[in-house]
């Protein structure tokens, strides 16, 4: 059976990250508790504490402390991965199989918080509130939020893929028609690099920003009267 190329990227940004991780775990580990973080460290604290002060605010202290290394991952999985045209990679998340999954592992996280915050009882009551009739309309809303988690960061990632290639095309077309330049696209070596600050950077961060948040607002959603 023959392995798709996005498994190939997969491991590709899996090991990036590993490579990242391993650098920032050697840095903090020199690090002297005492001492005045910088650089490296001083990024990490910030990133850590911005993290948890926003699931904080949309769960509880409690909540915060579980699920921000949840997030801290899944986060930087993705923004990773939205970024690895930069290093002419194909992102994973324009493949659907990928963003679906990230989704479902969400999906189910939240269905967890939702359990152990109302209980056995609670959580099941919860399918049938306001009235038992009203349990269809609660499945579809579970499926709802599957749908527009994965469809959201797919969509936006695949269509920013595809004028890149248009984008490129037009550009190489134009550069074409200039005497002495021949096949060589002149313009859009020019022009990609404000292109990929925009649909690689700023698009991959914006899009990593609003799955995170809606991941833990959903979670917070959740949890009876937001306690």
């Amino acid at each position: 059976m023959e392995i798709q190329s996005t498994v190939y990227y997969i491991w590709a940004v899996t090991g990036m990250i590993a490579l990242l991780l391993l650098f920032v775990n050697s840095r903090l580990r020199k690090f002297d508790p005492l001492s005045q973080p910088k650089g490296v460290v001083l990024v990490c604290l910030m990133a850590a504490q911005a993290i948890e002060n926003i699931v904080r605010d949309k769960t509880n202290e409690n909540l915060a402390r579980k699920l921000s290394p949840y997030i801290a991952t899944v986060g930087l999985y993705i923004f990773v991965s939205n970024i690895a045209g930069l290093f002419a990679l194909e992102s994973p998340t324009a493949n659907y199989s990928v963003t679906f999954t990230l989704a479902a592992i969400t999906c189910i996280l939240i269905e967890v918080c939702s359990a152990k915050a109302r209980g056995t009882g609670g959580y099941i009551k919860s399918w049938f509130e306001p009235f038992a009739p009203f349990v269809l309309i609660n499945v579809i809303s579970k499926v709802s939020t599957l749908a527009s988690l994965s469809l959201r960061l797919f969509g936006n990632i695949i269509s920013g893929g595809i004028l890149m290639k248009v984008i490129y095309a037009m550009l190489a077309a134009v550069s074409s028609a200039i005497p002495l330049l021949h096949n060589f696209n002149l313009i859009g070596v020019i022009v990609a690099p404000v292109l990929h600050f925009y649909f690689d950077l700023f698009s991959g961060a914006m899009q990593t920003y609003i799955f995170v948040i809606l991941s833990i607002s959903f979670i917070g959603k959740e949890l009876p009267s937001n306690e």
